[in-house]
């Protein structure tokens, strides 16, 4: 059956059937836990990435908001002179020449953003008694001033009826069948919290965006598509803030606007969404008006975003928990609730040391900076944004949802190379597992709680995988890359694995088969094993080949280093062809890999 030609989309059956597996379902137990990566989108007027072609020669109603839109007015430049924007007066002014002198050119027309910053950098302007080119002034303003700058340049999107342009979901055109069976997953799983007597809730959070509205009509959108009753639940930085003091302060709601720009680094989102913006302030001023909608929640989804912001949202202005992570956590306890988040809010969920930071395999050899918790890191929107973009590795040594404490978690390992910054930061804090799921891959997590100790069942949903890291508590020289021993595990569609006592055991898919086994060791001594997305390739090369052991050699800041993978008795290997959105792919899942880095 095609589950983009299925309606409603709430009784999908995804039996999706190929040569290559027979697709049997997906967390079949009890889960409590979803992890979603930040590729799991489905079609929308905002993005047609995930549309089929016909969608998009089709394209949607005019009432959809295709994107955000700019324009130079002179009302713009006059919010650009009167607002503190950005931190540096001379480059203010060089901006409002620029965007004066590039005015008559444009000519009032709305503009993406990708063609606004395409003119802007191919112009020149006149200052003062010079020739300035516009990339030099682009490239001189920091990302939040950026930010800044667009927030007070968009342009209100209404239909004829002054009605605010919303974005449009399309599920029944969706080509991405790793979003539709991980989020029909997750509605499954709700359905068993909700019972059969009505739709169940959910409640998702897009607080961890600079900007909390951009994306409501998005999931309002998809979730009900999906079968669910949606609640948007608008906590966020400012919200928790004004909620606060609010018992003491009739008047404290009246500044969630002027608090979005303090806490959250964005300007005017009550005039480009009065619609939202009074839906969050009327529920501001009702009495436990966040708790009460939270209460009547099966599922909660806590949108991608800052792990910064989003701590703020979910904690008091001094550092507490909130009444309403309480209230999750109870709920979650209680098994009345389930939680889904995404992204980088995939992090948040470790009960100590949330990475915050960090890019590139220098991670392994420079300092790092350990942070106590979200309030000790920023106070400001714009300081919790910056210190995220940061290139050196930051982690908290709290943790922010507190609902995982079995190791750390991270996102984006492959594309973004992010295994050297997991895997320090583990050393680093002496945490024996890490955990780290790639952007085109969902897990759902059941947990059992007993008095000989947690048990996790764990499965997974799509293209990519989740790796498994065991350090078994050792160490990585400092300054240097010679680590001592780890073990690597990495599982892919359909794959379960169970998580008791510091053990991992798999159930790999039995459409899976074992790789032969291959005398030859390959050896990688071209390529960087930590650049790029090269650990997860050379990792794959030893699992397809079905060679017993495997070396790269690599070079950081002239230190030679040689990275070797074992196999043993005790490992496994198991190879198969997946077919999803008609295309297909060779996947391998691994266990019990020892890894070990070496200086030459």
């Amino acid at each position: 059956m095609n589950i983009r030609k299925t309606k409603p989309l709430a009784n999908l059956f995804f039996g999706l059937s190929t040569i290559f597996y027979l697709h049997t379902g997906v967390a079949q137990e009890q889960a409590s836990l979803f992890l979603f990566g930040q590729e799991l989108e489905v079609c929308s007027s905002e993005n047609t990435q995930f549309c089929a072609k016909s969608k998009i020669t089709k394209g949607f109603d005019e009432s959809a908001k295709l994107g955000p839109i700019y324009a130079i007015t002179d009302e713009a430049i006059s919010r650009l002179s009167d607002i503190n924007w950005t931190e540096q007066p001379e480059l203010k002014a060089q901006t409002i020449a620029l965007l004066k002198a590039i005015k008559p050119e444009i000519n009032d027309k709305q503009l993406s953003e990708r063609d606004f910053v395409r003119i802007l950098r191919r112009s020149s302007f006149s200052y003062g008694d010079e020739i300035f080119k516009g990339r030099d002034v682009w490239s001189g303003l920091f990302e939040f001033e950026k930010n800044n700058l667009f927030d007070l340049l968009e342009q209100k999107q209404s239909n004829r009826s002054a009605k605010r342009l919303k974005t449009e979901v399309d599920l029944a055109s969706t080509e991405n069948e790793t979003a539709m069976l991980a989020y029909q997953a997750f509605y499954q799983q709700a359905k068993q919290v909700a019972g059969s007597k009505r739709k169940p809730r959910v409640a998702f959070v897009t607080g961890g965006n600079r900007d909390p509205y951009q994306k409501v009509d998005y999931y309002y959108e998809l979730f009900n598509q999906l079968g669910f009753e949606a609640i948007w639940l608008p906590l966020d930085a400012a919200m928790q803030t004004v909620m606060s003091v609010k018992d003491y302060d009739n008047n404290a709601c009246d500044s969630l606007s002027q608090l979005q720009v303090q806490k959250l680094a964005s300007f005017r989102r009550d005039i480009l969404y009065p619609d939202l913006f009074n839906q969050q302030l009327t529920l501001c001023k009702k009495k436990e008006g966040l708790i009460n909608e939270l209460k009547r929640a099966d599922a909660i989804y806590i949108a991608d975003g800052s792990p910064l912001l989003t701590s703020h949202a979910f904690y008091t202005p001094t550092g507490e928990p909130s009444v309403e992570l309480l209230k999750i956590k109870e709920m979650l306890a209680n098994n009345q609730l389930i939680v889904g988040v995404e992204g980088q809010t995939v992090n948040m969920l470790a009960s100590q040391n949330v990475i915050l930071s960090g890019e590139g395999v220098q991670t392994f050899v420079e300092p790092t900076t350990a942070i106590f918790n979200a309030s000790e890191a920023c106070n400001l929107g714009v300081d919790c944004i910056s210190l995220e973009a940061e290139r050196t590795l930051t982690y908290l040594n709290q943790g922010i949802l507190d609902l995982f404490p079995y190791g750390i978690l991270d996102n984006q390992i492959t594309s973004l190379a992010r295994e050297t910054r997991l895997l320090k930061t583990a050393y680093a804090t002496k945490t024996r597992f890490a955990f780290g799921l790639e952007k085109q891959t969902a897990v759902s997590i059941a947990i059992e709680h007993s008095e000989k100790g947690d048990s996790l069942n764990l499965e997974v949903i799509g293209r990519g995988g989740i790796w498994v890291f065991d350090t078994k508590n050792g160490n990585l020289q400092t300054g240097s890359m010679a680590s001592d021993e780890f073990v690597s595990h990495y599982f892919t569609h359909q794959d379960k694995f169970m998580f008791r006592n510091n053990a991992v055991s798999h159930d790999i898919a039995s459409w899976k088969v074992a790789t032969r086994l291959n005398s030859a060791n390959p050896t990688v001594t071209s390529a960087q094993p930590f650049a790029r997305n090269n650990f997860y390739k050379f990792n794959q090369m030893l699992c397809n080949t079905g060679a017993s052991s495997a070396q790269a050699n690599g070079q950081l800041q002239e230190i030679n280093y040689t990275l070797q993978l074992v196999k043993d008795a005790s490992s496994t290997a198991r190879q198969g062809a997946l077919l999803l959105d008609g295309r297909s792919e060779t996947v391998c899942s691994f266990s019990g890999v020892s890894n070990k880095i070496l200086v030459n």
